[in-house]
């Protein structure tokens, strides 16, 4: 239980603001208590000037704190991360989108919450789906007979786009031809050099299956030209590859959406019927040499069905006991692409299930009560395009305006811990909150723009009318892609086969330690954006002293986008930081919070 020394109130107390008062009533409460208002202001301010600022900012967690973020274990969420892992790898769709796999990862989330003693259900949601029936394959042929076998070879790198148009039962036999790219030296010279139409008219595509570098998407006018040729000349099947040699350290990189594409240019393979899938660099230089020396076939078999069928969003709850109505929300999706999805996005998943049991055995232990509800979701359809938030927004728009802050985990445990920058909503800057846990914790973080994944659903809100969530931001890690190789010095791998748990051991990518460590940084804030009982105990010490309220006395006056404004200090939460704010504070002077363990 909580217990605040002087009340009697067991696991919460009463904060009477002097905004709530009326009439005489009130303007007996200012006039009983101005003269030491005014008393306070001039001590604190005198303590302010004399004392360094640092003196008033919280450099290190409260026992509460240390107590509830003790529990969060890299190691138990490590093994989420696994079962996770190990239900995609079980399906050829791993757990792409409305999938068999998606489907039996969101039941498995379901259960965990349910054991956690948490209340859990699935919201259901209808959506296009793609369910693939079979192993995707490619093999080269020598001589043109699909009937002859020795002459056939396997390319065992070969996996289908992320939603790739299916090909027929019978998969699709034909002439492979090689649409080339410029020369390009690194990266910087992609789109600098156009395309040879020369080359690339002498080569006719139709009901062809074509073999072209990935990196055609790279540049707008090389990608425009390939869609131009796709439309006039449709192929039978298109096989991406690495072009270039400086690309070879990457296998098969598998995009959200892919075989539409999501491209500026439109979803031009799903217009046009077109298969895709991807072969590695070595596979791919193997297939340009032979086809030069021999005129190959190849057969490319990508067996699936396209339909409408039901997504889940995953969602457990832990009741506020003070402020129920207001809610915190702590998201991560579950969907993959065609991989195993360890990073992406398992680990932010595992991250969301782990809090969800800390949290739930904080209440248990009676470490932590939670002043507003916790909602733990995972979200389906990240991939697709954000389509799991954003329905869920659609479905709770009359909440949103409730909705305190969101903090979204996605492909975390890696080296570098990623925030993205927020705006301050109603007086809550919440890309503060988490660098200052982060800062506490010893752990670095990077601030970086907004953008990128499911907390731009509440952040920027597509849904007409839904009230936008200023306080949504995204936590992740890098190395995250492989073009971290030329931006950090070492490539991430979300998106390639690379993204499971054997290559992530070995190439020391995701680990448990740094999985522990963003998951702290994510509970650390939740616990401050959702404060306990004692809401005047500023910097968090477990006292309400000359401390806290020199806190506020240092931003009197002040408002959001000041110099010295503090949200925290924002009692009332008006948007400024006046004498009822000192009144609040002083009221809970020299009272304490005290942790009652069983």
């Amino acid at each position: 239980m909580i217990k605040i020394a002087g009340t009697t109130t067991m696991g919460q107390t009463e904060v009477m603001s002097p905004c709530s008062m009326k009439g005489e009533g009130r303007k007996n409460y200012l006039n009983k208590f101005q003269g030491l208002f005014l008393s306070f202001i001039v001590v604190v301010l005198g303590v302010a000037l004399l004392f360094p600022k640092n003196l008033f900012v919280v450099a290190s967690l409260t026992p509460t704190e240390a107590n509830v973020i003790a529990l969060v274990s890299g190691s138990e969420a490590y093994s989420y991360d696994l079962k996770l892992e190990s239900i995609g790898l079980s399906h050829y769709a791993f757990r792409s989108a409305g999938s068999a796999g998606a489907n039996e990862a969101a039941d498995w989330i379901v259960n965990q919450f349910k054991s956690f003693g948490l209340e859990a259900w699935l919201e259901p949601f209808e959506f296009t789906n793609w369910t693939p029936l079979d192993k995707p394959s490619l093999i080269v042929d020598d001589d043109g007979n699909p009937s002859t076998y020795p002459d056939q070879v396997v390319i065992s790198s070969f996996q289908c786009e992320h939603c790739s148009w299916p090909t027929s039962e019978s998969g699709a036999f034909a002439d492979l031809v090689i649409l080339p790219l410029p020369a390009a030296a690194n990266r910087d010279e992609i789109g600098l050099n156009p395309i040879n139409m020369t080359k690339w008219n002498a080569v006719n595509t139709t009901g062809k299956v074509v073999l072209i570098g990935r990196e055609v998407r790279w540049s707008y006018s090389w990608e425009q030209t390939y869609k131009t040729k796709l439309s006039e000349q449709p192929p039978a099947a298109v096989v991406y590859t690495w072009w270039y040699d400086w690309m070879s350290f990457t296998p098969p990189f598998h995009s959200s959406g892919g075989g539409y594409p999501f491209s500026s240019l439109g979803t031009y393979y799903w217009d046009l019927g077109i298969p895709v899938g991807f072969a590695n660099y070595e596979d791919g230089v193997w297939i340009r040499n032979r086809e030069s020396a021999v005129n190959v076939s190849a057969y490319v078999s990508i067996k699936s069905v396209i339909d409408v069928g039901t997504h889940y969003n995953v969602v457990g709850k832990i009741n506020g006991y003070k402020n129920p109505e207001k809610v915190v929300i702590i998201s991560g999706h579950y969907d993959t692409v065609m991989c195993g999805g360890f990073c992406d996005n398992g680990a932010g998943a595992a991250g969301v299930i782990e809090a969800a049991k800390v949290f739930s055995d904080a209440i248990k232990r009676q470490n932590y009560k939670f002043s507003y509800t916790l909602l733990f979701i995972a979200f389906a359809d990240e991939e697709l395009g954000l389509v799991g938030s954003t329905n869920y927004v659609e479905q709770h728009k009359s909440e949103m305006e409730n909705i305190v802050a969101v903090i979204n985990l996605d492909c975390i445990g890696s080296d570098e811990l990623c925030v993205t920058e927020t705006e301050p909503h109603n007086g809550l800057d919440l890309d503060e909150f988490i660098l200052d846990a982060a800062q506490d914790l010893g752990i670095a973080a990077t601030l970086i723009a907004p953008g990128g994944s499911d907390q731009e659903s509440f952040r920027n809100p597509i849904i007409p009318d839904a009230t936008p969530v200023n306080s949504s931001a995204w936590l992740f890690s890098r190395p995250l892609f492989y073009s971290d190789k030329w931006r950090m010095g070492t490539p991430g791998w979300i998106h390639t086969s690379y993204d499971n748990s054997t290559s992530t051991e070995t190439l020391k990518w995701v680990e448990a330690e740094d999985l522990e460590g963003h998951i702290k940084v994510a509970a650390l804030t939740i616990m401050r954006v959702s404060p306990s009982s004692l809401l005047t105990d500023l910097n968090r010490d477990g006292i309400v002293d000359i401390m806290d309220v020199s806190m506020v006395a240092r931003a009197f006056g002040t408002k959001p986008g000041d110099k010295n404004w503090n949200a925290i200090a924002d009692l009332d939460k008006n948007g400024v930081i006046n004498i009822m704010d000192v009144a609040i504070v002083a009221k809970d002077y020299g009272k304490t919070l005290i942790s009652i363990k069983d």
